[in-house]
């Protein structure tokens, strides 16, 4: 079982490291798991490798030797060391920090760390003075705790603080338990106290799996559910195309029988049936118009791209649906940054930001607020287009992006305009996040991949 918790810690520290190896915060969180897998790495040395290899190390003495002297120091590495790396990972992963300020801390906070090392015995006894560690690793873990914590208050990308929020529970909450069971509990001279980490470990391996698969931890999320997306899109183009093509054929005999019809009743003099003719080609005509809709929604977006100033697109469009709001009462509120560029296809943008807009107008009949938002955060541009409209329940949230699917009952929605949004923003590498609570509103989230953002004006 130890070998295996010690595998454990190590596969998510290698993990969570190949996530983004070159965000520092990235490097002291996969450092944190390692620094914290040494307690494990001795016992596997003192209670299996030791006693199972006790023949053969009685033939090689200086072997049994090394492997003490190493079951000491990796120990003491723990102990010493985990503090300050969990201080160092909420450190870098905390935005108002600058990185002069970072360094500063980084150097200070090694301090504590290097005097109890210069203070204590490591072999053949590892003798720490807990009573003197706690008065630094608690204030470490304390002060770790708040800055993950002020961090994820805000943050305010929605994919970013959704992460922020699982990483902070899937990492604080373990971490209590095993401070508690290495510190504290050794201060009580309670030294076995620490092998109840085991159960700690497991618990916390498990909902990281679980979290992963659905919301995401350090960067990690499997998007089983984007993947469904994307292959019912491509699906519905080539099978819309298709249904197209023999509609307008069979739409075409229909239209082309309808005048011959028309003309026959207008020779014959028969109004009867020159109604009925007129009525045959207003339904082909309406079922073109129809599908032509549907193809346009659903067809293959080819990107033409230029370097824009998104708050110019998003003032045209505010312009442009101006007598909305004003006919529903809808007050609109701006917050952008006005010095972003962005390189995208601005005539999807534009589009994408009117689907959204007119969507909010319609979950506000009766008047309310739409906020359009414009900011960049440490991974995305992000564009944010917010009602105080009626909402979406909880049942029908999961379902919102799937195509055809739509809560407005008109015979106009196809439900097609945020499957559409969805498919633009997939062709920018972005993602689409929606947040709604029924009664309070709704906030679609465009995020744009920072490596998009060409700078500031």
């Amino acid at each position: 079982m130890m070998v295996f918790i010690l595998f454990t810690i190590w596969a998510l520290g290698l993990l969570v490291l190949f996530t983004d190896p070159r965000r520092t915060s990235i490097r002291w969180a996969s450092a944190t798991a390692f620094v914290g897998s040494g307690g494990f790495l001795a016992a596997v040395i003192d209670e299996i490798i030791l006693p199972d290899w006790a023949g053969a190390l009685a033939v090689h003495p200086e072997w049994s030797t090394a492997l003490r002297v190493l079951s000491r120091c990796v120990s003491a590495l723990t102990q010493d060391g985990l503090p300050y790396a969990f201080l160092m990972f909420a450190v870098h992963s905390c935005e108002s920090f600058s990185r002069k300020t970072k360094a500063i801390i980084q150097y200070a906070a090694l301090i504590p760390p290097l005097i109890m090392l210069a203070i204590t015995p490591i072999y053949p006894v590892l003798a720490f003075n807990y009573r003197i560690m706690i008065v630094w690793v608690i204030p470490y873990f304390l002060a770790a705790c708040a800055l993950l914590v002020l961090q994820y208050r805000s943050e305010k990308d929605p994919l970013v603080k959704k992460n922020s929020f699982f990483t902070n529970i899937l990492i604080i909450v373990p971490l209590f338990f095993v401070f508690l069971f290495i510190y504290v509990m050794r201060i009580q001279n309670d030294y076995e106290a620490w092998r109840y980490n085991i159960l700690v470990v497991v618990i916390q391996f498990v909902l990281i799996v679980a979290i992963s698969l659905k919301y995401g931890f350090l960067g990690v999320r499997l998007r089983v559910e984007k993947r469904r997306l994307d292959s019912t899109l491509r699906a519905l183009t080539s099978g819309a195309q298709i249904i197209n093509h023999t509609i307008k054929n069979e739409v075409g005999k229909i239209s082309l029988y309808a005048d011959r019809i028309d003309a026959y009743a207008a020779d014959t003099r028969q109004p009867g049936l020159r109604e009925d003719a007129a009525v045959l080609a207003a339904s082909s005509r309406h079922i073109l118009e129809m599908m032509n809709r549907i193809q346009e929604q659903l067809r293959d977006i080819v990107l033409q791209e230029k370097t824009v100033q998104p708050i110019r697109v998003i003032a045209e469009v505010a312009q442009t649906l101006q007598p909305y709001a004003e006919a529903q009462q809808v007050s609109v509120l701006a917050e952008l940054d006005e010095s972003l560029l962005l390189r995208c296809d601005p005539v999807h943008l534009r589009e994408m930001l009117t689907n959204l807009c007119m969507n909010a107008f319609e979950a506000m009949k009766t008047g309310g607020t739409l906020r359009l938002q414009l900011f960049l955060s440490k991974k995305h541009l992000v564009i944010a287009v917010a009602d105080s409209g009626v909402g979406i329940s909880p049942e029908n949230l999961p379902h919102v992006l799937d195509p055809f699917f739509s809560t407005k009952k008109t015979a106009q929605n196809f439900g097609l305009g945020l499957s559409y949004c969805y498919n633009v923003m997939q062709k920018h590498h972005g993602r689409l996040e929606i947040e709604s609570e029924p009664g309070r509103g709704t906030t679609v989230y465009l995020l744009f991949p920072q490596k998009r953002v060409e700078g500031r004006t």
